[in-house]
């Protein structure tokens, strides 16, 4: 039977409280477009090395910006894990921002397809290990009434031990979280990177990951856990509000072309989408650079891709 029992304490209550009121503090502070693109961007930066530094796959913060912006077709093997996180982030911002649908095991299935290294029937097999704790915490979780931060900290708890996949080293876990901040508006426009203070916790965040087999409960774990978010909540206003970054990024990053910029402005119409072959026609230039384009585009969070293969299309 899972540990689902957890006590809302009169500290767990005050922490709840506070990071409604960061939250909005943080989501109503004035940003021109470009400088919120830019604390998006490196807030970004910042989950995939805190996560990837979690799961002991070693990147400097300065290896993570270089891969997360290079656009070369041919992407060398080590890169994987950090383009493979980007793009489940990407799925979880495209799908799960303010979605009203229950988040259920084929969700958590498209996540490890998209960071597991591992065949598809691999994947399957490990899930249908761990299909009935799994299906009893989203279910649980879909049908309580619980604050969001609760429910994606049981989310964290739960799947990175419980209801854990043997094939996954508490990646999965935190992204399954990330869809919970995304669904009920937590994510705080992007700018939340709660990933970092659980890698400054050290040997605390796997000690109260584990406490709740030990005490029965989740109480030692949600306590940390919204400790945690407060923390950073109150660590991004103080960035947001001095405009202080902490990766520094080279001028010619966050320049568009005029290429690109017309693609931009051609997507503001809600109903366009584009495809490369489209670009190609547009400027007459070659599908690498058309690739290259669209790559930029993505990687700064302006444009979206949807599909696979030469299928992909592009909205904002």
């Amino acid at each position: 039977m899972l540990p689902l029992a957890y006590t809302e304490s009169s500290d767990l209550k005050e922490h709840l409280t506070r990071i409604g009121m960061l939250r909005e503090q943080l989501l109503t502070i004035p940003l021109p477009p470009k400088t919120e693109m830019k604390f998006r961007w490196e807030a970004r930066a910042t989950r995939i090395h805190s996560s990837l530094t979690l799961a002991h796959t070693l990147f400097s913060r300065g290896q993570i910006v270089k891969i997360l912006s290079s656009h070369t077709k041919h992407i060398p093997s080590d890169y994987r894990d950090v383009l493979a996180y980007d793009r489940a982030l990407n799925y979880i911002d495209e799908y799960w921002v303010a979605n009203q649908k229950q988040i259920s095991i084929s969700s958590v299935l498209t996540l490890a397809g998209m960071v597991l290294p591992n065949p598809k029937d691999t994947i399957e097999r490990a899930f249908l290990a761990v299909e009935a704790p799994v299906k009893t915490t989203l279910e649980y979780l879909e049908n309580q009434k619980d604050h969001p931060i609760i429910q994606a900290g049981i989310a964290l708890c739960l799947f990175s031990t419980s209801a854990s996949i043997s094939l996954d080293s508490g990646v999965i876990a935190r992204l399954v979280t990330a869809m919970f901040f995304a669904k009920y508006g937590y994510d705080c426009r992007g700018l939340l990177s709660v990933e970092k203070n659980w890698v400054a916790a050290g040997d605390i965040y796997d000690s109260s990951l584990a406490s709740h087999q030990k005490d029965g409960n989740l109480n030692r774990w949600l306590l940390f856990f919204a400790q945690s978010v407060e923390e950073n909540l109150q660590e991004r206003i103080e960035d947001v509000s001095n405009l202080k970054f902490h990766q520094e990024f080279p001028a010619a990053f966050w320049e568009l072309s005029d290429r690109q910029k017309t693609v931009i402005r051609y997507l503001e119409e809600p109903t366009n989408s584009i495809t490369n072959k489209k670009v190609q026609g547009m400027f007459g230039i070659s599908q690498i650079t058309a690739s290259r384009d669209l790559s930029k585009l993505t990687t700064l969070g302006l444009i979206a891709s949807h599909g696979k293969g030469r299928s992909v299309s592009y909205t904002r």
